[in-house]
């Protein structure tokens, strides 16, 4: 048995075969083709150079087929540097009388395709069993003591019932052995049959699946192809600088593996650091020689100071006096993310809280039956001076009004939708303007956050770059690690956005307000049958409890308080209904309008060094979709029995590189 190198088998074997059907509806499924026999012939002479014959009965059963495509890998990557792989004298016939015509070839990085049969659109079509027989050579797929070679497969779509593969060496066959299987992969080997007769070499398989594969292994005596030097690639700038760091990246790399513990806990040492210094930078400041929750009354600056803890909440029974409900939100939670239908919800509850509007509980209109409509909320303007109003919260009255007539929350068109949404980034450009935080909500962030935010995009595409340029993959995995650090320590960065954003002294002002109704109001409701609140008082807090996310409990205690006195802004109805479903029919108002208008809306086997493989596929004249491997419209591609790479010197790491790149089906 040879020692086999699974890992680098499947680096270099996985995408050198491609073995795809495409289907077809007006000549039937290439996928059900099958090949029947498949006989690869290789003569190896003395300086090296594979002579081979592949020979195909291919069965395309009752459907038309104009031939098959073969796709050999020119190039393939090794430890050694970029391995090439020349090929040359191709000719086709077909015993059976089949088309046989080399139609195409196309040569791209990395790759050779043959285009086999008849031209594509031809009606020299074929069904049944049909014979091909492809030749050529190939030099530099030999290692001087032997040759592995993937014969067929892996990446099939179609089965092939036998492969039979024969090589021929010009010198005595030490040994030899023969793999198959079924994973893609190539990590489910298994023995196949093999005879050994001195210099010829018979490898057979049987019933091998769609991504079924073959492969063999020839051992000769060392410096039996002397002369069968491997070809390589000029080494472009990228692999030279790659060899000058390989040695190091790979010291750093093994260091890493071995003491991966200490580098995790670098990493949670600065997440640590990097989530209290965001928390000390968000203390709030405090005016130090005033009543907590005062403000300054005269233009005189007053001596501010970070708050070293946070003091208990002084009781306050009434709402803030500047504060409006969605400015609220923004100062309690420091975050822009109020969906928009609870921008309109807020505004609305709080205009009707202040008498300039009131809502009635009702049902969505239907085709006639509303048994099962869903709650819906008219709104009646009330003939009130709107001077005192903040001139977002006009803009909301006015698109939500154009005519004093009343409107049902579920009709809103999408000119009050886009009204909204200006509206509330309007309050948004308000509340920013106010300075009440360190820094702006819901803007374009500031310079270092572009700017740490594009060096985290560096970061991360940094180890594709070096992947995709074939960097040693000490380097790559290295780049890897220190990407997965940048992306753990950018999400920390990101969520502590918020704990970051310090309140200004004014800003902690209210927000200490805001802090006493919460107090204030927890009061209330756990001696809600005492409560000295009026029914105006009652609404008015409403929308606070709203924004703070306690309007469940208070308006459970309006409702109470609502069926022995009405209370302002909604006659009839519940409160409890209301907070609970306005901002969903809001909600769908906005969607349904947006999604209208287009506006916008809120925000065992190793193979080591395996090369080869193959595969078939079928082509029809009447093809009109194409696989996801075939870059020519109307064919199908299989790839597969390719050149692989070859590592290591000794006797057992011989080189196992095919031709067999792949055939593919013309449709």
């Amino acid at each position: 048995m040879f020692p086999f190198r699974l890992a680098a088998a499947s680096a270099v074997v996985s995408g050198i075969v491609c073995l795809t059907a495409v289907p077809v509806a007006a000549s039937g499924d290439p996928e059900d083709d099958v090949v029947r026999d498949l006989t690869i012939e290789i003569t190896v002479d003395e300086q090296g150079v594979l002579h081979v014959q592949e020979t195909y009965d291919w069965d395309f059963g009752e459907r038309e087929g104009l031939g098959f495509y073969r796709a050999l890998i020119t190039e393939q990557p090794t430890e050694d540097g970029r391995r090439q792989f020349q090929y040359g004298e191709f000719s086709l016939s077909s015993p059976s009388d089949a088309p046989a015509e080399i139609v195409d070839t196309d040569q791209s990085r990395g790759e050779l395709e043959l285009t086999l049969g008849a031209p594509d659109g031809s009606d020299q079509s074929r069904t049944g069993v049909q014979t091909y027989q492809l030749s050529y050579t190939v030099r530099g797929a030999v290692d001087p003591d032997g040759l592995e070679w993937v014969t067929a497969g892996p990446q099939a779509d179609v089965p092939m019932d036998r492969v039979t593969t024969e090589v021929s060496f010009p010198v005595e066959v030490l040994e030899a052995a023969c793999w198959q299987g079924e994973d893609a992969a190539l990590d489910d080997g298994a023995s196949c049959e093999v005879t050994t007769q001195e210099e010829a070499v018979t490898a057979i398989a049987e019933n091998l699946p769609p991504g079924g594969w073959q492969a063999v292994e020839l051992r000769a005596a060392a410096d039996s192809f002397a002369d069968a030097e491997p070809i390589y690639a000029e080494p472009t700038a990228a692999e030279q600088f790659g060899d000058r760091i390989a040695p190091t990246t790979d010291r750093l790399w093994g260091s890493l593996l071995s003491y991966w513990w200490a580098a995790a806990a670098v990493v949670l040492a600065l997440m640590t650091a990097l989530v209290m210094y965001r928390r000390r930078r968000g203390t709030d400041e405090h005016f130090i020689n005033l009543p907590q929750g005062s403000v300054p009354t005269t233009g005189a600056p007053e001596v501010t100071a970070r708050l070293h803890h946070e003091p208990p909440a002084v009781p306050r029974g009434t709402v803030p006096e500047s504060i409006r409900p969605y400015e609220a939100a923004l100062l309690w939670h420091k975050s822009p993310h109020v969906p928009q239908a609870d921008f309109t919800a807020l505004t609305l509850t709080d205009l009707a809280a202040r008498g300039y509007l009131t809502m009635e509980e009702t049902v969505q209109r239907t085709d006639g039956e509303d048994d099962d409509a869903e709650t819906d909320w008219l709104l009646t303007p009330a003939d009130t001076d709107t001077s005192a109003l903040t001139a977002w919260e006009r803009d909301v009255l006015e698109a939500l009004f154009p005519e004093p007539e009343p409107v049902r929350i579920s009709e809103l068109d999408e000119h009050f939708t886009e009204a909204a949404h200006t509206a509330q980034k309007k309050a948004l450009d308000q509340f920013n303007a106010r300075g009440l935080l360190s820094r702006n909500v819901g803007g374009v962030g500031s310079l270092w956050t572009w700017m740490g935010g594009a060096m985290l995009c560096l970061v991360l595409v940094a180890p594709v770059v070096s992947f995709g340029l074939g960097m040693p993959t000490s380097l790559s995995f290295l780049l890897l690690g220190i990407a997965a650090a940048g992306a753990v320590l950018g999400l920390t960065w990101a969520v502590t956005a918020r704990a970051s954003n310090r309140r200004t002294a004014e800003g902690r002002a209210r927000y200490e307000q805001l802090r006493g109704l919460q107090l204030s109001q927890s009061v209330t409701l756990g001696a809600s049958e005492n409560t000295e609140l009026s029914p105006e008082e009652l609404t008015e807090q409403l929308p606070y409890a709203m924004a703070l996310g306690d309007h469940k409990r208070w308006t459970r205690l309006m409702d109470d308080r609502a069926a022995t006195e009405p209370l302002p802004g909604l006659p009839t109805g519940s409160w409890v209904i209301l907070a609970a479903s306005m901002p969903g029919t809001i909600g769908a108002s906005h969607h349904g309008s947006s999604s209208a208008s287009g506006s916008m809306s809120p925000g065992g086997f190793s193979a080591g060094s395996f090369g080869g493989g193959g595969g078939v596929a079928g082509r029809s004249p009447y093809v009109q979709t194409v696989s996801r491997c075939s870059p020519t419209s109307g064919l199908a591609r299989v790839r597969g029995g390719v050149p692989g790479s070859l590592v290591g010197g000794s006797s057992c790491n011989t080189a196992f590189i095919g031709a067999n790149v792949g055939c593919s089906e013309r449709m």
